[in-house]
């Protein structure tokens, strides 16, 4: 029914277009686009509906109001060319079989007045792109969602319009929020047009359109779309300043070139045809490059909320890449913010601005670390070189950890300790690796002990081979070293003598059961009787001199001989162990009086816990790391 009453209605337009063409100032078969509303008064000027026009009846296309035209609708009667807007050997042509210069595209321009549409077979039909109609009579338009939908799935750029009844600032911002709620969850590729023709904008002074138009397209721009002005030549000459407004211009003018100066858009029909299409259809030509307007990946700002667009499409439960720094957006496409967990992962995203964030993250006192992906990660760590573990929650650890069957230990910081470290009063070495250390434990040529703790040893030791003495500082003791007014002699292996041994040419007698020096006293060794003297060096009974060549010289002990004291422990003053009291060489005087009282300070090698090593003053101990912005940061 309806395609009749178009039928008649095109069939008077027709009539009237016959009359008015004889007074037409343009040139032959021109025809001047002018909105609805509009008189009609300059001669041979012929109203279109603009974007919202059913190209097929009288009507203004006013989806608003439904108000009819005063003057008639071009048919396109003149046109002869088969092939016009048509592409031909690589150029677009005009009814008279010239050429249209410059064109990038071929587009159309649709409505609810197309009904429904093939947009597959539109796209075959050289339509790169799309203007679609956002309103309809008050409400979203009947055809909009359907259409962005399949001509956008079909590969056809899309962008709208709206056809503006706004006569205030007020209702031009009002027209903007309908479209931005509208179109932000779908691919908005091309612009966002306002189409000014209306009757009831036309009373308007021009810096009032202006500022309508100015309101609109500006609230369009801060969103972070490209707003341009859709008009016919009539308005753009004798109603809108377009010097008023700096936004680029969709200009309407049909079967003749436009003479408006650098449109970004030509609407040069309203008679076109399509395949995919009943009926006819507006054809719009575009001329400028939008991709180098309208970002492809870009952040969108609407009503307070903002959304990112990658490849024009708003991103939802998916990664967003912004530049060098990522965000996830959620279901409505908003960015997350604080912990969240994709696909079995956790992340940490910033509380203000959603950006991923990586490396050391504090959260209600804990530690967490955020790889370079910016997932937590577990387990193992190693941040600069340094090493570090989370538990299965991503929670940095502090303190004992046995781990595959080995024990670590690591610093309040976090970090984990190698070397010597000192916990509750206790010594214990870890290896390079980390790993805590037992039994014997070479740190760059001393010998120290630990237990099956991993705690350092002191004092006498009863291993499988033999008997050790460990010095207050751990290291083991060699030569001779006195014990509660007692001597006794450490071979190089650290091993406690027992019996006769020879040192530096004299011989001496250990108790076999204690390992003390025997001295002032008779000795029988084998059958054989010695004499011990004070300094413990042996002689045969009765023969002069000392076993071997002892001269009989003074014992350990003899002050004459006494070329200084031992120190009792590494980073102490000479003398002030505990356990020793005086040490003093034998009397040849060329043994060390310990084995081990050369060294100075903690053991060698890498020293770490709260201390500097066994034995180091803590005056001269690492202070522990204070975390602050991440582990191991002041």
């Amino acid at each position: 029914m309806k395609r009749k009453q178009e039928m008649k209605k095109r069939c008077q337009a027709l009539l009237l277009a016959g009359i008015l063409g004889a007074g037409t100032l343009g040139p032959a078969a021109t025809v001047y686009a002018i909105g609805p509303g509009e008189t009609g008064s300059q001669t041979g000027q012929v109203t279109s509906g603009g974007p919202g026009a059913t190209g097929n009846n009288t009507s203004s296309g006013n989806t608003e109001t439904g108000s009819q035209n005063t003057g008639a609708k071009s048919t396109d009667t003149s046109q002869t060319n088969t092939n016009a807007w048509k592409k031909v050997n690589g150029v677009y042509q005009m009814p008279d079989g010239s050429s249209i210069q410059n064109v990038l595209a071929r587009g159309i321009d649709v409505s609810r007045w197309q009904g429904e549409i093939n947009w597959s077979q539109v796209a075959a039909d050289d339509v790169s792109f799309v203007m679609l109609g956002t309103r309809s009579k008050g409400a979203v338009d009947p055809y909009f969602h359907r259409n962005i939908q399949q001509a956008s799935a079909a590969g056809v750029k899309v962008g709208v319009y709206i056809y503006s009844l706004a006569t205030t600032v007020e209702m031009a911002e009002a027209e903007a929020d309908f479209v931005l709620d509208l179109i932000h969850d779908y691919p908005i590729s091309y612009p966002v047009a306002f189409d000014m023709e209306d009757s009831t904008q036309g009373n308007l002074s021009k810096a009032d359109l202006a500022a309508i138009a100015s309101a609109f397209c500006s609230k369009i721009s801060s969103a972070g779309y490209y707003p341009i002005i859709y008009a016919n030549e009539n308005w753009l000459k004798n109603k809108l300043d377009m010097n008023l407004m700096d936004y680029p211009v969709w200009v309407a003018r049909y079967s003749a070139r436009p003479t408006y100066e650098n449109p970004v858009m030509w609407q040069a029909t309203s008679t076109g045809s399509v395949n995919g299409i009943n009926g006819n259809v507006d054809i719009d030509f575009q001329f400028k490059d939008f991709t180098s307007v309208i970002p492809a990946n870009t952040w969108r700002t609407i009503d307070g909320r903002r959304y990112y667009y990658s490849n024009y499409t708003k991103q939802k439960n998916a990664w967003a890449q912004d530049g060098s720094d990522w965000y996830y957006m959620d279901e409505e496409g908003l960015a997350s913010t604080g912990w969240i967990t994709v696909s079995g992962v956790r992340y940490y995203l910033d509380e203000t601005t959603g950006k991923l964030q990586t490396g050391w993250r504090q959260d209600d006192g804990k530690w967490y670390y955020l790889g370079s992906s910016g997932a937590v990660k577990k387990g193992w760590i190693n941040d600069g070189g340094v090493w570090y573990y989370s538990n299965q929650e991503g929670v940095m650890q502090t303190g004992w950890l046995e781990i595959d069957g080995k024990r670590y230990y690591m610093e309040p910081s976090g970090k984990m300790a190698v070397g010597w470290t000192s916990q509750n009063g206790k010594w214990y070495y870890l290896d390079p690796s980390g790993a805590m250390m037992k039994g014997w434990i070479n740190d760059n040529g001393t010998w120290y002990y630990s237990d099956q703790s991993g705690a350092m040893q002191t004092g006498w030791l009863n291993d499988a081979d033999g008997k050790y003495y460990l010095k207050t500082s751990g290291a083991m003791a060699t030569g001779w070293r006195q014990l509660d007014g007692a001597w006794y002699y450490f071979d190089g292996s650290g091993r406690m003598a027992v019996g006769m041994i020879e040192v530096n040419g004299l011989h001496y007698y250990m108790d076999p059961s204690t390992g003390r020096m025997v001295s002032d006293r008779a000795v029988d060794i084998g059958g054989v009787t010695y004499q011990a003297a004070a300094d413990g060096s042996l002689s045969q009974q009765g023969e002069s001199g000392a076993v071997s060549g002892n001269t009989g010289s003074e014992a350990p002990g003899t002050p004459s001989e006494n070329t200084g004291s031992s120190s009792g422990a590494p980073g102490t003053a000479a003398g002030n162990e505990s356990s020793s009291g005086t040490i003093i060489i034998p009397s040849n005087g060329n043994n060390s009086s310990d084995g081990a009282s050369s060294q100075t300070g903690s053991p060698s090698g890498t020293v770490t816990g709260i201390n500097g090593g066994p034995g180091v003053s803590s005056s001269t101990s690492q202070s522990p790391v204070v975390t602050g912005t991440k582990p191991g940061e002041q």
